[in-house]
């Protein structure tokens, strides 16, 4: 999914001499998180017919991005909007009635549907382990290392055009499709994706909508804790256990294997000092770099 261009076209709804803010643009995407990503994408805008400067905080403030405050109060200006100390009274001015499909909210209907087909087991002495990361700049590049019995057999990286920004609890539909061009004529026992699996607001993360996609064990592996808590080395959800930490990794099963597997698997590696996640994470960097310097 393009999500830019789905943002662009919103923005362009809104008539002259009416405003909307970031947060009416998210919630017509479907989900107010996205709020900060919409700023990001309309500071990215490249089209001139895209009427960015028309969009503005929720608290009336203008807010500059790349077009600077000054030139976007000059060209409210011009369609006869008042703004008074920098800002603009929103029951007047505001546009909320956005034709739209609501691309967020049928993406999480996606995710329900697939949810459905996950479940966990054991998974005992895996030969053939893989891991994926994904490093962005002006593109994204993708990394995948392969190793059979803790030696390092293979790596690969790709290159793709990036048309989903980051949203939290939509990281799958930003990097699936690099992770897709990855895993193409390989057969891994297990993939290991920088990402959480069942540790996630919805227990769907991106390990768990990858490992359902391609029918294989996943486990997803963060630096960060996303939601939970933390009891006895182990994460909860609410009652339900959903994940380890490791170190100051925070290691949760995606699809096809248990918490227990995962643990054991990902402590193997930590052991042997070999952390497949983060060779791929600096793989991925390093090919960021020779590209884009």
């Amino acid at each position: 999914m393009n999500l830019y261009k789905k943002t662009y076209d919103l923005v362009k709804q809104i008539p002259k001499g009416r405003v909307s803010t970031y947060g009416s643009i998210a919630i017509a995407l479907g989900d107010i998180i996205a709020s900060r990503a919409v700023g990001k994408m309309l500071n990215e805008n490249p089209y001139k017919d895209v009427p960015c400067y028309r969009v503005i905080q929720s608290d009336g403030k203008v807010g500059g991005y790349a077009l600077g405050v000054e030139k976007k109060i000059e060209r409210l200006r011009k369609e006869g909007i008042e703004i008074e100390e920098g800002k603009i009274d929103l029951n007047k001015y505001i546009f909320n009635d956005f034709k739209t499909d609501y691309p967020l909210a049928k993406l999480r209907e996606e995710q329900n549907m697939l949810k459905e087909k996950m479940f966990f087991e054991d998974v005992e002495a895996p030969q053939v382990l893989a891991a994926m990361d994904v490093a962005y700049g002006k593109y994204a590049y993708g990394a995948y290392v392969e190793c059979e019995n803790y030696n390092i057999t293979k790596i690969k990286v790709v290159k793709k055009k990036i048309n989903f920004p980051y949203i939290p609890t939509y990281l799958a539909y930003r990097e699936l499709p690099i992770l897709q061009d990855l895993i193409k004529n390989e057969k891994p026992d297990v993939v290991i994706i920088d990402g959480n699996g069942l540790l996630h607001p919805r227990f769907f993360g991106i390990a768990c909508h990858f490992g359902v996609l391609n029918r294989i064990p996943t486990i997803g592996v963060a630096k960060k804790l996303l939601t939970g808590f933390e009891k006895d080395g182990y994460v909860f959800i609410g009652n339900k256990k959903v994940g380890v930490r490791i170190k100051k990794f925070f290691v949760s099963p995606g699809n096809m294997i248990n918490v227990e597997s995962s643990e054991k698997i990902f402590r193997n590696l930590i052991d042997k000092n070999l952390n497949l996640v983060q060779i791929a994470h600096i793989k991925a960097n390093e090919e960021k770099r020779r590209n884009e310097g």
